[in-house]
């Protein structure tokens, strides 16, 4: 069975990109004031407005799959935003929204980025960022 070629770009990296993650959380675990840079997790409680939101969608049956691009609603108000911050309009249609950075990185290098080309990165850099751009 021959794979798709994405597969061989990650076939190597393993988890140990994640190791350091690990061991920081196992430090805070421990009591260690640690800094962790490996993940965008926020560090501040979210808001409570939200929360009651998403609850009170939630018991109403707003339980399933949403749109993939992103609810139709936020789509407008993104568009509309952005359109008066810009100054240029900026359609809903032309907007995509993604549940995290993993899966926002991977469709923004997989619709930009050809094998062979140059991606500059900081370092350090977000774990997923080598088997992306590989």
């Amino acid at each position: 069975m021959r794979y798709a070629s994405v597969t061989t770009r990650l076939a190597d990296l393993g988890g140990a990109k994640w190791e350091i993650h690990s061991r920081a959380r196992r430090m805070k675990a421990e009591g260690v004031p640690v800094l962790e840079f490996t993940i965008g997790e926020p560090d501040v409680p979210c808001p409570e407005d939200l929360m009651q939101t998403a609850a009170r969608a939630m018991m109403a049956g707003r339980t399933g799959y949403s749109n993939g691009r992103g609810e139709n609603g936020l789509l407008r108000a993104l568009a509309a935003r952005y359109s008066t911050r810009r100054g240029r309009v900026i359609a809903p249609d032309q907007i995509m929204c993604f549940p995290g950075t993993q899966t926002t990185l991977f469709a923004v290098f997989m619709a930009l980025v050809e094998a062979g080309d140059e991606v500059i990165v900081g370092d350090p850099m977000y774990a997923t960022y080598e088997g992306l751009i590989r």
